[in-house]
């Protein structure tokens, strides 16, 4: 069953990005694990769940997945949160501020180093790239590929990455294998304590045995990428597909790809969330009468049929011809704006029996009569 992230954050449907971040903080304040009363266990249990719906909820695409699909595809690559897919390190840095003032001490929110999350959660998360491609809205209706290229750090292919020519690492004697160093400046009771990540080992907390000599020791070198998008039917604008483990590689850790969707603009179309707005001229015989009308959408070839009476602007829909919805069944609507035109020259016949029609309304126009 799919989780209610609004229920379990207690806000609304409609709730601003400043009330969601305002619910998660005096959440993370009653039930993190250090700072809860009672069982601890569960404390972290409810405390994990309140951060999932804060990943959720306070990031603008997957709030759009979640609200048109009830589900959300984490980073670490399926459905169920980890911390690792935790990308708000920054917020719980704000909270630790918070909870230092008022209980004193360390409650597990030491900014981004902090162990209650994980290093390699920070390092993925930074290593992760962003690009962008461009498509029609043809290529959203039917779905398609795109190919991309661009230039990152791949594991070095020599030494697999681990920047050894013997495949073999130690432990780095700087920081001990942790990754990290501390840094403590002033004396006697007023010192500050500084954890930053190790120079020696670039925070990997190992160094080479015999370093690779293609990669110097790294275990990344740089490529150009060149690889295939699907784009799925139905995506809309801004939407971000995920390719895992095409990022920026360190030291044996490889962040993903991100490529934000762009739908170009198209004369005469318009996308309104999945339906597709089209302008239709009909003459006045035709409106008053009504009609059918072949009319075609992109490679689709439609009939519509015109009701009698139909009126400038009014909307005729062709249910179920628009945009697949994304990630579920069913489609949108196509719209047909009914554009009345009228010819600036007619016969004679045609003004004659347009008098007649307009005698019969009881309404007279001698503009007609020339």
């Amino acid at each position: 069953m799919a989780k209610d992230y609004y229920s379990i954050l207690g806000v609304s449907k409609t709730a601003s990005p400043d009330e969601i971040k305002k619910a998660f903080r005096t959440l993370a304040k009653k039930y993190h694990p250090d700072s809860a009363q009672g069982d601890k266990v569960e404390a972290e249990a409810k405390f994990k769940e309140i951060s999932e719906a804060y990943e959720v909820l306070s990031d603008e695409n997957k709030r759009r997945i979640y609200d048109q699909t009830g589900n959300v595809e984490f980073g670490s690559g399926g459905s169920d949160f980890t911390w690792q897919d935790f990308s708000h390190a920054s917020d719980f840095s704000d909270l630790g501020d918070i909870f230092n003032r008022i209980f004193g001490g360390n409650f597990g929110f030491g900014g981004a180093e902090s162990s209650f999350f994980g290093q390699s959660s920070r390092s993925r998360q930074n290593l992760d790239l962003l690009t962008n491609i461009r498509v029609t809205l043809e290529d959203v209706y039917y779905g398609t590929r795109k190919s991309i290229r661009y230039k990152r750090m791949a594991p070095c292919e020599t030494c697999k990455g681990t920047g050894s020519k013997t495949f073999r690492t130690s432990t780095c004697p700087a920081c001990n294998g942790t990754g990290q160093q501390r840094i403590v400046q002033g004396q006697g009771f007023f010192r500050q304590v500084m954890v930053t990540v190790c120079r020696n080992c670039n925070g990997s907390g190992s160094i080479p045995e015999q370093p690779c000599q293609v990669c110097s020791g790294k275990g990344t070198t740089s490529i150009t990428e060149n690889i295939e998008i699907e784009i799925p039917k139905g995506a809309e604008d801004k939407l971000r597909l995920r390719v895992k483990g095409k990022g920026q590689a360190d030291h044996g850790v490889v962040g993903d790809l991100y490529v934000a969707i762009n739908v170009q603009p198209e004369q005469n179309m318009r996308r309104i969330r999945d339906d597709l707005l089209l302008p239709l001229e009909i003459s006045f015989p035709e409106a008053v009468l009504g009609t059918e009308k072949d009319i075609t959408v992109f490679r689709e070839k439609l009939t519509v049929k015109i009701p009698p009476g139909v009126q400038p602007n009014e909307i005729v829909k062709l249910k179920g011809s628009g945009f697949p919805h994304l990630n579920s069944r069913g489609r949108g609507d196509i719209l047909l704006e009914m554009k009345l035109t009228v010819p600036k020259h007619v016969s004679s016949a045609q003004k004659e029996l347009l008098e007649k029609f307009m005698d019969e309304g009881g309404k007279k126009h001698s503009w007609l009569r020339g």
